[in-house]
């Protein structure tokens, strides 16, 4: 039990960490086989089996869950197993490692307490898999899973197993207040004329620009978001006396500090693209708010993306029609 105990253990400093948590439940299908379970006097070995499986997680955020299940490994024949079933309660965290805003690959550590037969062990337990976003609640899982030893009184054995699994997300069900930040860069020009030789005011809309407009983990602006920005260049070398605010957001996830970070050098990567398209840099402020002003919930994954932004203004200003 001292193993298990290890991994609880550790596994419970992460209560902590949760401040936009989603609670999940899934289940898995699949084949298992043991490794080291038969020895050369074995007369009936039988080291494969069906496996299925039930589990649930609480997603502390967007990489980093705590996950405990429930495993069948079917039944097996071996040295101290007469056609008897295999089972565990497993416990481990799990680190997500996004390749796109859809798939991702993950890894689970942690522990397992199993009963092999007429026995039982705890086990170390190691899992590699990919993780599909198919739908705002639904995750589909390939996952290869190893309980890595096992002990009776004959052998130390090892578990595995290779399963399909479907995860429904509970967190995903509330809406953010409004659609998710899909139209980048969407500018308007707004004119009020009046008749000739009188003032008239320019401006362009807040324009917002969100995290797909940036390399992944990386606060340097796509190429093909660059060209996005043309129109507003072109507005402001019509317009001299037009200035600009480049202000950066992020969502609440991880430190403050960071998030500051973040915000400041995801803004100055826009004010950048604008000089190098010609605009002087004394006509662009640049500032990041970090978490501040967040204008949807970060209490789900969709609110989140669109609290993690670059907001554009154009001030205001009067022009004198020739």
């Amino acid at each position: 039990m001292k193993k298990l105990a290890a991994v609880i253990s550790g596994v419970l400093m992460l209560g902590s960490a949760g401040a936009n948590a989603e609670f999940y439940l899934g289940g898995k299908v699949g084949k298992s086989w043991l490794d080291d379970a038969c020895t050369s006097a074995t007369t009936n070995c039988d080291d494969e089996s069906f496996a299925a499986g039930v589990f649930a997680g609480y997603e502390f955020l967007d990489f980093l869950s705590l996950e405990g299940g429930y495993d069948y490994f079917g039944d097996h024949t071996a040295d101290g197993l007469n056609d008897e079933k295999v089972t565990a309660f497993t416990l481990a965290p799990k680190l997500n490692i996004p390749f796109n805003d859809d798939l991702s690959l993950y890894g689970k550590f942690g522990g397992a307490y199993v009963d092999y037969g007429n026995k039982n062990d705890s086990s170390y337990l190691g899992a590699i898999g990919l993780e599909l976003e198919s739908h705002k609640n639904v995750t589909v899982r390939l996952e290869y899973q190893r309980l890595t030893d096992v002990n009776n009184d004959l052998v130390r054995a090892a578990v595995n197993s290779a399963t399909l699994g479907f995860v429904y997300k509970f967190g995903n069900n509330e809406q953010a207040q409004s659609e998710p930040v899909q139209e980048v860069m969407v500018v308007e020009e707004v004119v009020e004329e009046t008749v000739v030789v009188t003032p008239v005011v320019k401006t362009f809309e807040t324009k917002l620009v969100d995290s797909g407009s940036f390399e992944l983990n990386s606060t340097e602006l796509k190429e093909e978001s660059k060209v996005l920005l043309d129109e507003l260049v072109q507005f402001m070398e019509q317009y001299p006396q037009a200035t600009v605010e480049v202000t950066g957001y992020t969502d609440s996830s991880g430190a403050a500090s960071y998030n500051q970070m973040l915000s400041e050098k995801r803004a100055q990567s826009v004010a950048n693209t604008l000089e190098e398209k010609g605009i002087e840099a004394s006509r662009i402020a640049v500032s990041g708010e970090g978490e501040n002003n967040p204008i949807a919930s970060n209490e789900t994954r969709e609110g989140r993306a669109q609290n993690r932004r670059v907001e554009i203004v154009v001030p205001a200003f009067e022009y004198q029609e020739q």
